[in-house]
């Protein structure tokens, strides 16, 4: 296991054309073997979120990709509502599968990841669903099709700039449990500033669509974890999620929030390695 990793960037990618037109940030640790661990991060997050596990996995010779969503981290940021429509999050999923994919590969998600991963998998191809061997999923969200309400989505622009502050401390409070690290907490909070209004309205409008009726064909083993203190996607989420998949596990860790992966870093290393077995 690897010491607690600072709260700053530990790790940075390479600007990637991964389709016509559409260009992420796109980290990649080689290594020999024929295993890829892909860490997606959730909406308003980044990469850099597993950066716990990106030093763990790496130092344990494993070869890592991970990515920032357009408009999250260090991808681009166009003023285009249609670059952050979930349908196309998934698309990407799959095309950096398709590129930087191996013969096994495991698929760790958080959040809106979670969602992002159960579509790319419906999407991709069956060959290459076939190199999926597992998927660790954090903070799950549940399997429902929803169109998201509050000043986030309805509000303009310019008065959701106003309220930031009020926005920010909201999503605190319904995401990190009681006991978590302040200064974690702060230097978040910090990185999330960065975030543009228009991208996270733009997401919350255009949510990926799950085709329902055919989660049952995910057939790969399926870990989900759920922070007892999670507000934000509550431990009934993951368990619905689970009885909907049919080679699912799910368990609920305590004192920990939506931000499983910084919360209980260890644990999320240990549920990866696992997974690898």
């Amino acid at each position: 296991m690897n010491a607690l990793a600072p709260n700053r960037r530990v790790f940075a990618g390479t600007t990637v054309e991964l389709r016509p037109g559409r260009t992420l940030s796109v980290a990649v640790h080689e290594a020999p073997g024929d295993t890829t661990v892909f860490l997606c991060h959730g909406s308003g997050g980044n990469k850099n979120q597993w950066r716990h596990q990106w030093l763990a996995l790496t130092a344990a010779g494993l070869r890592v990709v991970a990515w920032d969503f357009p408009g999250h981290g260090e991808s681009p940021a166009p003023k285009i509502a249609a670059t952050y429509a979930g349908s196309a999050f998934a698309d990407d999923y799959v095309a950096l599968l398709e590129r930087f994919g191996t013969a096994r590969n495991l698929l760790v998600a958080h959040s809106y990841g979670t969602r992002l991963t159960l579509a790319a998998l419906l999407a991709a191809r069956p060959e290459l669903v076939k190199t999926a061997i597992g998927a660790v999923l954090l903070g799950a969200t549940p399997p429902a099709n929803f169109n998201p309400t509050g000043p986030i989505v309805s509000w303009p622009v310019f008065v959701l700039r106003l309220i930031r502050p009020w926005l920010a401390a909201g999503f605190a409070k319904l995401a990190w449990d009681k006991g978590a690290d302040p200064a974690l907490v702060a230097y978040e909070q910090e990185v999330t500033k960065a975030n543009s209004l228009f991208m996270m309205q733009s997401l919350m409008r255009q949510i990926a669509p799950l085709d329902l009726a055919r989660l049952g064909e995910i057939a790969l083993p399926v870990r989900i974890i759920a922070g007892a203190s999670d507000r934000l996607t509550p431990p009934a989420a993951g368990e619905a999620l689970a009885k909907a998949l049919p080679n699912a596990s799910f368990e609920v860790l305590s004192d920990t929030g939506h931000q499983i992966m910084l919360e209980r870093p260890h644990e999320t290393t240990a549920a990866i390695l696992a997974a690898l077995k």
